[in-house]
């Protein structure tokens, strides 16, 4: 059986057993209901993208008056919140901060228009001539609201301040844990922030820091937490009645199951949302997730592609990001090979001990890549909706891409076994060798583990044993890669957009868990990055860096992907995010309520 036939087999297993759900679905009927009410005015209109509908969706709510919302709570049926907790610092990721979205703010936003950064709880903002500093003028009026009820005032400069504490003071007063993010190293770019009045700070850097924005921004974990609540509550008030600046506060947080908010009283200081409540729920299973979706027990989901089109069919609407949102890609554990020093802030404090393994050799990661054929699955599992990646981090539009790599790609990195079987007998390992892999849900991409699956097949034909072990990312998969002791393992991934700087920071520079290849090319390199300030030099640092990724095979970059999220129009009218939100999806208040009698188109 070609290699080919056995991937389709396993692609369309995946398929036929989700299909067995929703037949199981569609016999079983509908159940729950929900309360009526009057939404308030609508936030702004964006297209979806969609089929003409053959069947109009099952709903679960009783008839709605045709002025408003249909329902009193939209309600989301999402993947995994990441880490189950509201401190963004602890252990921090930004895959964790869907469940802050509805409720904070940060001091930039991603429009989901331009995919660009622009104001948010920084209303105005410019960066010195030499990239050493920032001015800010900060929103006025942004109330702090919490399920508490209690004043905390409005969010003001010592906000901006507490927050850059507690990501980097070392010693700051009533912090629990040290703080940890593979975007610190950037946050603390920032050395010091001026009070220049109640709504106007500077920030001021010990090194070139233009990618700011990013760092402040709704792609990261630094969210803007409450001053005042700290002082009047402590730390742990953030996890029983935190206070945001968002149109939501959160009512409940029950465990790996569900946070639910209600809207935050009076009006919104910059926008408003439709529904009164808004609940996010939490299932690994794809199948669970769609039974409930199916019957009308959630209003939007995420599920593979082959079942989004089969729901679009039905009638159902889908929405994507309006930019990518994800690199997928394969990497290999115990590519770590840079020389730790701590004077040069490279020592991780952490013992881990490289071990020899067959990815350790460049030709062997080569012939991985040459193994799998890329067309095959993105047709297949992805149906065409995704754009090809060519190095981790690197995106067309940002610093430092390369154009040349598209046109080098096929012959360095392409589909071609009996290539890659040549470069197996050259690493000295013509008879194959075992392996192990990684297999885990992801939230924001339900493909994951089927490109694992898929991958395993296309290595057995030339001579590599995957055996896939089923674990999870944030309790096993990262303190495996934290320790840097379980080298020779593969494990699909699929890293959120970010600017380039910070990829290269947390995959390649040591300041995340990952540990994805690092190499004291790399690091110095990196180094004279952030010591540049020339806008045009640091474009042509990072494209050096990209080369020698490029070069070096560090891993198995597949496809830029968007955020596809299924949804029943008879509920949702539409919902517009950019895909570069933190949790990958995000901009929850844009997410628009269909108001007429029938389900919108």
């Amino acid at each position: 059986m070609s290699s080919l036939t056995k991937v389709t087999g396993v692609l369309r297993i995946h398929l036929f057993i989700a299909m067995l759900a929703l037949f199981a679905v569609a016999c079983g009927g509908d159940s729950g209901s929900s309360t009526d009410t009057k939404s308030s005015s609508p936030a702004s209109s964006s297209a979806s993208s969609s089929a003409a509908p053959t069947a109009k969706p099952k709903s679960a709510d009783k008839p709605a008056a045709t002025q408003g919302a249909k329902v009193d709570e939209l309600i989301m049926g999402l993947i995994s919140p990441t880490r189950d907790y509201f401190r963004s610092w602890v252990k921090g990721t930004a895959d964790q901060v869907i469940k802050h979205d509805p409720m904070m703010e940060w001091l930039f936003e991603v429009s989901p228009e331009t995919n660009t950064f622009g104001p948010w709880l920084a209303t105005e903002y410019e960066i010195a001539a030499d990239s050493m500093s920032w001015n800010l003028k900060l929103a006025k009026g942004a109330k702090w609201n919490s399920s508490s009820g209690k004043d905390y005032g409005e969010f003001g400069a010592k906000d901006v301040v507490h927050n850059h504490a507690i990501w980097c003071d070392p010693d700051y007063p009533g912090r629990e844990d040290k703080p940890s993010s593979g975007y610190k190293v950037g946050m603390c770019q920032v050395e010091t922030v001026e009070v220049v009045n109640d709504h106007e700070v500077n920030m001021i850097c010990s090194m070139p820091c233009p990618d700011l924005m990013f760092y402040y921004g709704e792609p990261t974990d630094h969210v803007q937490y409450s001053k005042a609540q700290w002082d009047m509550e402590g730390e742990q008030a953030y996890e029983t009645h935190i206070a945001g600046t968002g149109p939501y506060v959160m009512t409940e947080h029950k465990l790996a199951e569900s946070i639910s908010y209600r809207k935050a009283p009076g009006k919104h200081w910059v926008h408003d949302v439709d529904w009164n409540g808004l609940k996010m729920t939490w299932v690994l299973e794809e199948a669970t997730r769609l039974a409930q979706f199916e019957a009308g027990e959630t209003h939007l989901t995420e599920v593979n592609k082959d079942l989004t089109d089969k729901l679009v069919a039905k009638g159902y609407k889908m929405v994507k990001s309006t930019g990518p949102a994800q690199q997928v890609q394969i990497n290999f554990t115990g590519q770590h090979y840079g020389t730790e020093d701590e004077s040069r802030d490279k020592f991780m404090d952490i013992t881990g001990k490289l071990t020899d393994h067959p990815f350790s050799n460049q030709d062997v990661r080569q012939a991985v890549n040459r193994a799998i054929d890329r067309e095959t699955i993105k047709e297949e599992l992805y149906k065409g909706r995704v754009t090809d990646a060519y190095v981790h981090g690197f995106y067309e539009g940002l610093p430092g891409w390369d154009p040349t790599w598209k046109d080098r790609f096929q012959e360095s990195h392409g589909y071609d076994p009996e290539a890659a079987k040549a470069l197996l007998k050259k690493a000295g390992y013509a008879d194959g060798f075992s392996a192990e892999a990684w297999l885990f849900p992801f939230p924001g991409a339900p493909e994951l583990i089927p490109v694992m699956e898929a991958v395993q097949v296309y290595l057995e034909e030339i001579g590599i044993e995957l055996t896939l072990q089923e674990t999870d990312w944030a309790g096993t998969v990262i303190p495996k890669l934290r320790s840097r002791d379980h080298s020779g393992v593969m494990w699909a991934i699929p890293p959120s957009k970010k600017v380039v700087e910070t990829q290269i920071a947390g995959f390649n520079a040591g300041y995340n868990s990952t540990h994805q290849y690092e190499t004291d090319e790399l690091w110095e390199t990196w180094d004279e990055l952030r010591n540049t300030a020339d806008l045009d030099k640091r474009d042509e640092i990072l494209r050096k860096i990209g080369n020698i990724k490029y070069a070096a095979f560090e891993n198995v970059p597949l496809f830029e992907v968007f955020i596809e999220v299924i949804y029943d129009s008879n509920i949702v009218k539409t919902w517009t995010f950019p895909g570069w939100d933190g949790g990958d999806i995000g901009h929850t208040w844009r997410i628009e309520a269909c108001k007429t009698a029938d389900p919108c188109r």
